[in-house]
């Protein structure tokens, strides 16, 4: 036992210094316990060195000016941000012009539904504003005829001119003008109501042969029609063909009549 407790060396302990910056101090609460009863705290506490700055600065400038708030603008040409947020906030003052145009604007809103609208003094009687279901249901009927409906993409009933009709007859005709062509049966036989006018945008990746040139453009298919040379070839042929038919046919009748007088001639 005697050889074990010999073996065992005492711990050395050093003393450690520790140094407290006064200006981290918020107040006399936060200095140690250990320097608080003893004279000489401020000696054992390090205080900065104000005189020596840490940077010795080539030349200094003394403008007298509190830096306080003083800030560089390198932009001084654009608008801020928070003058930006000032201008879109509403001023709550009352007498100006931001006041004065908010006051207009919900006073013109309120006079659009208001009973008294100008000339209203001139009338001989005070108009019904109260509208019957019958009314109402008229109006609504009205307001539906003007589109085709949502199943139709709400396609709206076009104005209808000479020229749009004459389009329209065209395109109901398409059978005729190019036989070589089918196309389906129409599903009306008269003009439609609802219709809308567009124009198609040609691709520009596509050869200027492969579309029709601006030259050769006309506003109406009845003008395109006209100036297509291999379509009054083909109408100037159909009409030839539809005359000699008359023809024939007016001539078979009147061979038909004289037979039957021949034989009313012939009977005894």
């Amino acid at each position: 036992m005697a050889t074990a407790n010999s073996s065992i060396k005492p711990l050395v302990r050093y003393p450690i210094n520790i140094s407290i910056d006064v200006e981290d101090l918020e107040s006399d609460e936060d200095i140690p316990r250990s320097l608080k009863g003893s004279n000489n705290v401020k000696s054992r506490l390090v205080e900065p060195n104000l005189a020596e700055p840490s940077i010795n600065l080539a030349s200094q400038l003394d403008t007298r000016i509190e830096t306080v708030g003083v800030y560089i603008d390198t932009h001084p040409h654009k608008e801020k941000k928070y003058i930006k947020k000032w201008n879109k906030q509403p001023s709550n003052r009352i007498g100006t012009p931001e006041t004065c145009n908010i006051v207009k604007t919900l006073a013109d809103k309120a006079m659009e539904k208001s009973v008294l609208q100008p000339g209203f003094e001139k009338l001989e009687c005070v108009p019904d504003h109260n509208e019957s279901k019958r009314k109402q249901k008229l109006e609504r009927k009205k307001e539906a005829q003007k589109t085709k409906g949502d199943k139709w993409f709400n396609l709206p009933a076009t104005e209808m001119t000479e020229e749009k009709q004459r389009d329209l007859e065209i395109i109901q005709m398409r059978s005729i003008l190019n036989p070589k062509q089918f196309y389906k049966k129409n599903d009306m036989k008269v003009v439609p109501k609802y219709f809308q006018v567009g124009t198609v945008i040609d691709s520009p990746v596509d050869f200027y042969h492969d579309r029709i040139p601006r030259k050769e453009r006309k506003k109406t298919l009845v003008d395109e029609l006209m100036a297509n040379a291999d379509f009054q070839r083909y109408n100037k042929k159909k009409y030839a063909d539809i005359i000699q038919g008359k023809r024939i046919s007016q001539f078979r009748q009147l061979l038909a009549k004289a037979r039957k007088l021949i034989g009313l001639f012939l009977l005894p």
